[in-house]
């Protein structure tokens, strides 16, 4: 879990369908701006209206229902990559000083990015879409195999931080034993303290793997660089997400938030919904963009209170720091260099709050000076 995230939850990628309501457990993303979102869902509506599938299916005249899925899979990220053009190109623009040399790096990321999410968006749809030809409780099987791929994703996640960790920049041993000395003092075998990520990217993200009694922290490069107090401050934060059982909390109830999402899913389907789109069965890979616009509506209540509850989560884990350490100063310090290094935005408007995996830099700032009177009259940055 992210310690200084204020980012929401991100909009369903092309890959998602009706299932999967979890938020990636640890290093949130970087969210696209709200226009952004609202014109790849705006692609994905249009692709249902005019029957892009359709069309592209009786074009190419496929009967494989395999082969199908492929074709429609294809449409759709293809569609929403081309509504995310008029975003990503600019900033990929003034990120560099030479214009064609962006142009040429925006296209290849573009195409990479289309690429990959019509192989992942396949290679999940295949499974449910057997399922959903197969048998009308099919939501029952679909939550046992995503409930399958949440637990590997969380018993992975060391692996794969390993795999990520920079093995160039080894973590120093002064901040690897004041990691672990923050552990002692909140009684938590603290194994190996990992340094990833790049210089300069901007990403202040810290969180704790592993599951067992000795766990590890891992640090993204630019944090790991703050003052040593600051780097303290993050460290007791996410320690009290591992004190106070955070994760094992939070595996349940996104289980049966998948559970409800895929039963609710079931539920619309069973009033033919597809019959005014021209599709005959929910199996039919035509389906596939109402799918995913279905599974964005019945996901949504969800996700909102999944967020809600990792907000709380948030608040309990820095009122466990603030306790561990009593250095509120530092921490409110923390927080203030969390809004102004990484970009992490001091306030939310109401709609971004409803999935935003953690406070708003500045609520959780009055929190702390809440807690300690002698904070109340520091200005923050």
């Amino acid at each position: 879990m992210s310690t200084i995230s204020a980012g929401t939850a991100q909009p369903l990628p092309d890959t998602e369908l009706p299932g999967p309501t979890s938020r990636q457990p640890e290093g949130p993303r970087p969210t696209p701006p709200a226009a952004e979102s609202v014109a790849t869902g705006l692609a994905l509506v249009i692709c249902v209206v005019a029957r892009l599938p359709h069309r592209m299916l009786d074009v190419t005249g496929i009967a494989s229902w395999g082969f199908a899925l492929l074709v429609a899979v294809s449409v759709v990220s293809g569609a929403r990559a081309l509504a995310r053009a008029p975003f990503t190109l600019p900033r990929s623009l003034r990120a560099g000083p030479n214009p064609a040399r962006a142009l040429r790096r925006w296209a290849a990321e573009e195409l990479r990015t289309v690429a990959l999410t019509i192989v992942a968006g396949t290679m999940v749809t295949l499974p449910l879409y057997a399922l959903i030809r197969a048998t009308p409780v099919w939501w029952l099987p679909a939550w046992l195999m995503f409930a399958a791929l949440t637990v590997v994703w969380q018993v992975a996640l060391p692996v794969l931080m390993r795999l990520r960790a920079n093995p160039s920049t080894p973590t120093p041993p002064s901040l690897a034993a004041r990691v672990q000395a923050v552990g002692a003092k909140a009684r938590l075998d603290v194994g190996d303290v990992i340094v990833t990520g790049k210089p300069g990217a901007r990403c202040g993200n810290a969180y704790v793997v592993g599951l067992g009694r000795t766990r590890r922290v891992v640090l993204e490069h630019d944090l790991a660089a703050w003052p040593p107090d600051l780097v303290d401050q993050v460290v007791a934060h996410e320690l009290g997400h591992w004190r106070l059982g955070h994760a094992g909390r939070r595996l349940p109830l996104t289980l049966l938030a998948e559970l409800v999402a895929l039963a609710a899913a079931a539920a619309a389907l069973s009033f033919s919904p597809l019959d005014a789109v021209g599709i005959a069965a929910a199996g039919d890979p035509r389906s596939y963009p109402f799918l995913l616009l279905l599974g964005a509506l019945v996901a949504l209540p969800v996700r909102c209170v999944l967020a809600w509850r990792d907000r709380a989560q948030e608040r309990a884990a820095d009122r466990f720091a603030l306790d561990l350490l009593d250095r509120p100063g530092d921490f409110d310090a923390m927080l203030q260099r969390a809004a102004d290094d990484s970009g992490v935005p001091r306030s939310l408007p109401w709609w971004r709050l409803l999935t935003a995996s953690h406070p708003p830099i500045d609520e959780r700032v009055a929190a702390c000076r809440r807690g300690r009177p002698a904070l109340q009259g520091t200005k923050g940055t």
